[in-house]
């Protein structure tokens, strides 16, 4: 579990399978992402399985956002390659909450995290370059703007740009040369 002043970040979960059923059924929330719109708790339950199948067991990289212990979204950051030098960050909370903070304090929480563990890591992220919320939390958290794709991102027929992000450690002590 990650603590942060207003929010708990707890591994994924089945349990949360209604809770997240709100979040990933409401087009707004996925309409710049590739999570596939839900069409009930089962079908979400479904796709919260194969998250965790996918999870590394080693490092637990996906977690529910909770609000007064209250699920309010999802963040995460996966492991992206076997030596678990790459990462990439992602996040999603319920319309209801956006605009409140939530989103920058559970990655700050997210990518501190990593970085204690693998402190040589990269992460990666990206956004719909419609999406100017998404993109405002990975600038103001830290993340440095590095390639734009045209049309990279495609959903129901409507191509738009997707801008890709990085960030390393700014703590990362240099390796001595010996």
């Amino acid at each position: 579990m990650i603590k942060t002043k207003r929010l708990r970040l707890v591994p994924f979960d089945i349990g949360y399978a209604e809770d997240l059923y709100e979040l990933w059924s409401d087009f707004e929330v996925v309409r710049y992402t590739y999570t596939p719109l839900m069409k009930s708790i089962d079908e979400c339950a479904a796709m919260i399985r194969t998250q965790i199948d996918r999870t590394d067991k080693t490092f637990t990289d996906r977690f529910v956002i909770l609000l007064n212990d209250k699920a309010i979204g999802m963040v995460g950051c996966v492991v992206m390659n076997t030596e678990k030098s790459l990462f990439g960050l992602y996040y999603q909370l319920k319309r209801r909450y956006w605009g409140n903070g939530y989103a920058s304090e559970c990655a700050r929480a997210v990518i501190e995290y990593v970085f204690e563990g693998y402190p040589e890591a990269t992460i990666i992220a990206d956004a719909v370059s419609a999406n100017n919320a998404s993109l405002s939390v990975l600038k103001k958290v830290g993340f440095t703007e590095i390639h734009t794709t045209k049309n990279g991102f495609l959903r129901n027929g409507l191509a738009l740009d997707l801008v890709d992000f990085t960030m390393s450690n700014p703590n990362k002590q240099p390796r001595a040369n010996y």
